[in-house]
């Protein structure tokens, strides 16, 4: 038996061991990967995301675009300056930005400068972008009842109420 670099490891005859010392990662991984909130959100966002994304096929858009849709509808005629929707949906302005590219090379949402500020840019929902989130609608529906199937309705209700609660931690909507 002799000690082999790198510390912690044991060689006996031509097998290597390693020491408990060594185990303390994997002891580490087990306690974040049982008790990680982030982690299993994150899980349950990429397996709903899939469930939504799938329903949501025939319109060419994924659930994050319908997201930002929905979300430039709710501040009406006049639109929402970039600092705000990206205080809505919670991302940065960078990332919104990214985001909207899509949307506007589809003419489903145009980005204008304010009337306002020139300095300041508006996101204002198309008419063909109108007509999309009425479209996507009962897709979206269809989604929703297959989380509502698997989860049933308090326990939907629950989770729902419970991540409001969560991304109210986030802060209220970023102002321009």
């Amino acid at each position: 038996m002799t000690r082999d670099e790198p510390q912690g490891r044991l060689r006996v005859g031509s097998f290597m061991c390693i020491c408990m010392d060594m185990l303390d990662h994997v002891r580490a991984a087990t306690r974040i990967s049982r008790e990680c909130t982030c982690m299993r959100v994150r899980q349950a966002s990429r397996v709903l995301t899939k469930i939504y994304d799938t329903e949501l096929r025939s319109t060419g858009l994924q659930e994050s675009q319908v997201s930002v849709l929905v979300a430039i509808a709710h501040f009406g005629e006049g639109g929402a300056t970039i600092g705000n929707l990206a205080g809505v949906l919670k991302m940065d302005r960078t990332t919104l930005t990214r985001n909207l590219r899509p949307l506007e090379k589809a003419g489903l949402v145009r980005v204008a400068r304010s009337p306002d500020d020139a300095r300041t840019r508006v996101v204002l929902l198309s008419r063909a972008g109108e007509r999309m989130i009425v479209s996507a609608l009962p897709l979206w529906e269809r989604a929703q009842g297959k989380v509502r199937d698997a989860l049933g309705d308090e326990l939907l209700a629950e989770v729902s109420s419970n991540l409001g609660r969560v991304v109210s931690m986030g802060g209220p909507a970023a102002a321009d």
